[in-house]
């Protein structure tokens, strides 16, 4: 089974390897070398992710069965700190159709399914535990990860727009308001007028280009990111905790 893919990154920060055509499906590493060669593990991992979700597309493949070809490279200032550009590719040109907004969809489900079993955990002190590196609570992702909701909608819709299918006040408590605004996008996006489902929309802080498949996939992309980094601060707090 081939694959094209796509990298964006930095030599400063990471590498993140994309496979378009299962929306997603992305993996990180140190370097650009390293990319092509960490790609068919983890496009086989992506599609198991997938079947254990029940979803009706996903193949069973081995990586021994992918072949890859790198597509497009781009360099990307500070990629993977928050509030920096995202790599822009060709195929985030194309139109968005109502299956491409309802797999992603899906894949966003899944991965929130995946994020409320990584944060039931037995004691309520686990989601502020501060890991070492000052890196993020699981509290802090969880908050990260719903504004970043509402960020990549921002990239679309004018401020206007944005407050009229988003009238404030937003509930404050971390799980309903993650939930309220997952429950929003999802409304929001079944709903997408055809003015915004083609064209390059361009955006400012930071400044770079958004297409509404560009926005779809960084919807499932940045969940999957922030579901890793939840799940090692889980598992570095059991260890922390002696309750491993």
């Amino acid at each position: 089974m081939h694959f094209d893919i796509y990298i964006d990154g930095h030599p400063e920060t990471h590498w993140m390897g994309h496979a378009l055509a299962e929306t997603g499906c992305i993996w990180i590493t140190p370097t650009r070398e390293e990319v092509a060669a960490a790609a068919p593990e983890a496009i086989a991992g992506f599609c198991a992710w997938l079947r254990r979700h029940g979803e009706p597309r996903a193949a069973a493949v081995q990586p021994g069965e992918i072949t890859v070809a790198v597509i497009e490279t781009r360099e990307v200032p500070r990629l993977g700190i928050s509030g920096a550009a995202v790599g822009f590719f060709e195929p985030d040109r194309e139109p968005v159709t109502d299956e491409a907004i309802a797999v992603a969809l899906r894949r966003l489900g899944y991965a929130r399914l995946d994020l409320f079993e990584a944060v039931s955990m037995p004691s309520p002190e686990a989601l502020h535990w501060r890991p070492p590196g000052k890196e993020r609570t699981i509290t802090e992702n969880l908050l990260h990860m719903r504004n970043a909701q509402f960020f990549y909608l921002d990239r679309l819709f004018d401020k206007a727009a944005l407050n009229a299918l988003l009238p404030p006040p937003w509930p404050e408590a971390t799980f309903e308001s993650l939930q309220w605004i997952h429950a929003q996008v999802q409304r929001i996006l079944l709903e997408l007028p055809e003015r915004y489902r083609a064209g390059i929309f361009p955006a400012r802080e930071p400044q770079e280009d958004w297409t509404a498949r560009k926005m779809l996939r960084r919807f499932v992309e940045h969940e999957l990111e922030h579901l890793a980094v939840v799940r090692r601060t889980a598992g570095q707090w059991q260890t922390a905790s002696g309750s491993a």
